[in-house]
Formats: structure tokens, C-alpha cells, sequence
């Protein structure tokens, strides 16, 4: 659930800037974290060769500046109430286009708090709307070093569903989660190097599905999931985004995927956010190729930008084409699911 950014070349730096300045704890304000027309770029690195470093009540210096930037993701902050979901998200102020994948993500930012209220996107393949009470809150503010939030945000929605036997459908969303800004000094990442305060993040998140029966009337329990996330998020004055974002395998307790803060310039080059998924041609016209390298990649389905299911189609030895003609144009997001329905990757394209 939680957001991320984007790409653009910057000077290396091989060594961290001496001065003590660039080590002073800063504070993070409202002004720091995304707004209406934000836009952002994040280079993603899966080279798992990072370290965090432990806490500490001294100034780190990170030295990132060898990230490789394998893909990119967009991202760009909307006025709610231009959404198609802002019936359903009053409260919030800042939406979350999620560029690369259907829906959107609704915060509430004020100069306590930048918290995430609810999400409208897709869950085992049911169009889902959440809302989120208590919200769910990103960071305190203002933050600075020991800074703290934690507690429980609960969602629980209704959807109408078409399958055999079942004419409605629920799903609740349970998350656990803890902040603590346990470190601050200066990161360096090829965009470049900057003062930082570095946030611990972990959550535990049950996501329940419930199906409405035609026939005995009652609701019947369909799926869950259950997902354990830990993160580093390091921020910067007047970023609007998180400068670097860790994401921790919970298998390795290594990091899985970085990405960094690398300029705001939102283009077609940056359109491809797969890592199995090779598409082509992108940007289309008339037909469009998926050839996907994860051995039980089974189906995939295409939305647009309302998170709308355009069409599905099966993958047959890791290639499905589509014959996109009739779509308009513009940017359309795409599912690759397994078997069981697990979603196994995802990424946009451009239709011209």
C-alpha cells in the first residue's frame, strides 16, 4: 500500500560531501511531502547489495551512488475530486494516481500527518473500493530524528460481483504497523547527495475475502492473504517523495528492491515498470505483445485509467497478443496472474 518514485540522470558521487552541514538532523513539514500536481520519478535497483545500517543517534552517511537503474516508476499527485472514486474519499486531499497500476491511493496531508485513508483498486480480481479507519498514517509531522507513530487501520468494503452463485462480494483489510525515525545524516544516490532522516517502517496486513451466496444467503469466506512488510524510507527537504525507499525481503532480511528520488519528468521512456514482462511494441497502435518470463504466468487482464477491465487473455507459453484497434488512446495498466490468481506482475503501455 504504500507509495514510491522516479528517474533521471544526476552527477555520481563517489565520496560524501565533508561538511558537517550536510549531517545536521532537519526536519520534515508538510510542505515536504506530496501535493496536488507532485510528480516524481524513482529508479528502482533489485541488486540486493545495500545495507541500512543499524540506528543511531549519530550521523550516518549512506553511500548509494552505485544504484543501477534497471526501470522506473511514475508517479503524479491529483486533486481528489477530479477521480472517478471521490464520492467515496471526501477526507482526502491528495490522490495517488498510481501510474503504474490500476486505481488510485487517497492521503489526508496535514501539518500533523501525511496518512493514507483508503485505496480504490483491485483484490483477487474484484473491483474494490477501501476506505481505511483509523487512517493509516505514513509519518508524523513534523519528523525529525525519534520521531514515532504507530497503531491499527482497519477497511472494510462491499462490491457487486458476477461469478456463478454469488451476487456480492466483501472485502476487510486489518493492518498493524510501526514507525520510528531511527537515524538521520546524508545519502548519496547517483540523482545526487542531500541531508536525510531515515524512517523504520513495518507493517502486518490481513487482506480477507467474502463472497454473497444466491443460494443458502449467507457470506462465505473466499480468500485471504497475509503479508509482512518492512521498509527504510529516507527523506529530504523539499522532495515531495521519498528520496530513497528500502524494501526489506522478509526471507533474507536483506534489501530487495531501492528506489530513489531521480527528478520529476514523467515520459514514455519511464513507461515500462515490469521486471518478467517484456511488452511490444510500446507505445502501439493496433496490436500489442506480452511475453512473460515467470513459468506459471497463466492470464493476464488490462485496465485503463479508472482501474475499468478492458479485457483479459491467456498466456500460452509465456506470449499473449492483444488486438488494441478499438482502445483510445492513452496509458492502460496490465495484470499477470497465475493459476490461483496471484498476481505475479504488472506494468502500463501506451496506446497511440
Amino acid at each position: 500500500m504504500i507509495k514510491q518514485l522516479h528517474f533521471l540522470s544526476g552527477i555520481i558521487f563517489t565520496l560524501i560531501i565533508p561538511f558537517t552541514g550536510i549531517n545536521a538532523q532537519i526536519v520534515i513539514r508538510q510542505a515536504d511531502m506530496p501535493g496536488i500536481m507532485s510528480k516524481a520519478i524513482l529508479a528502482v535497483d533489485t541488486s540486493t547489495s545495500f545495507s541500512p545500517q543499524p540506528a543511531s543517534s549519530v550521523a550516518q552517511n549512506w553511500n548509494y551512488s552505485t544504484l543501477i537503474n534497471l526501470w522506473t516508476n511514475d508517479y503524479l499527485y491529483d486533486n481528489p475530486s477530479s477521480t472517478p472514486y471521490y464520492s467515496a474519499f471526501h477526507s482526502a486531499n491528495v490522490a495517488d494516481s498510481l501510474i503504474y497500476a490500476p486505481g488510485y491511493t487517497y492521503y489526508s496531508s496535514t501539518p500533523s500527518a501525511y496518512s493514507e485513508i483508503g485505496f480504490e483498486t483491485s483484490l483477487y480480481g474484484f473491483a474494490a473500493g477501501v476506505n481505511l479507519h483509523p487512517f493509516f498514517e505514513q509519518i508524523s509531522l513534523p519528523a525529525t530524528y525519534t520521531t514515532i507513530d504507530g497503531g491499527f487501520s482497519r477497511g472494510d468494503t462491499m462490491m457487486a460481483i458476477s461469478y456463478a452463485g454469488f451476487d456480492s462480494g466483501r472485502a476487510v483489510v486489518n493492518i498493524h504497523y510501526a514507525d520510528t525515525v531511527d537515524a538521520f545524516g546524508a545519502m548519496t544516490t547517483p540523482f545526487g547527495t542531500d541531508s536525510v532522516i531515515r524512517q523504520k517502517h513495518y507493517d502486518y496486513t490481513i487482506d480477507s475475502i467474502f463472497v454473497h451466496s444466491t443460494i443458502s444467503k449467507t457470506w462465505v469466506f473466499y480468500q485471504a492473504r497475509m503479508t509482512m512488510n518492512k521498509q527504510y524510507r529516507w527523506y529530504a527537504k523539499g522532495i515531495q517523495a521519498y528520496f530513497v525507499m528500502m524494501q526489506m525481503s522478509n526471507l533474507t532480511g536483506k534489501d530487495s528492491v531501492i528506489e530513489w528520488f531521480d527528478g520529476v519528468d514523467v515520459g514514455i521512456n519511464e513507461i515500462s515498470h515490469s521486471s518478467f514482462t517484456k511488452v511490444y511494441p510500446n507505445p502501439c497502435k493496433t496490436e500489442i505483445t506480452f511475453n512473460c518470463s515467470a513459468a506459471n504466468a497463466k492470464n493476464i487482464v488490462i485496465f485503463d485509467l479508472t482501474g475499468r477491465i478492458i479485457t483479459s487473455g491467456e498466456i500460452l507459453n509465456g506470449l499473449v497478443s492483444l488486438n488494441t484497434s478499438t482502445y483510445s488512446q492513452g496509458i492502460y495498466f496490465y495484470q499477470v496472474t497465475g493459476a490461483l490468481g496471484t498476481i505475479l506482475d504488472r506494468g502500463k503501455f501506451l496506446v497511440q
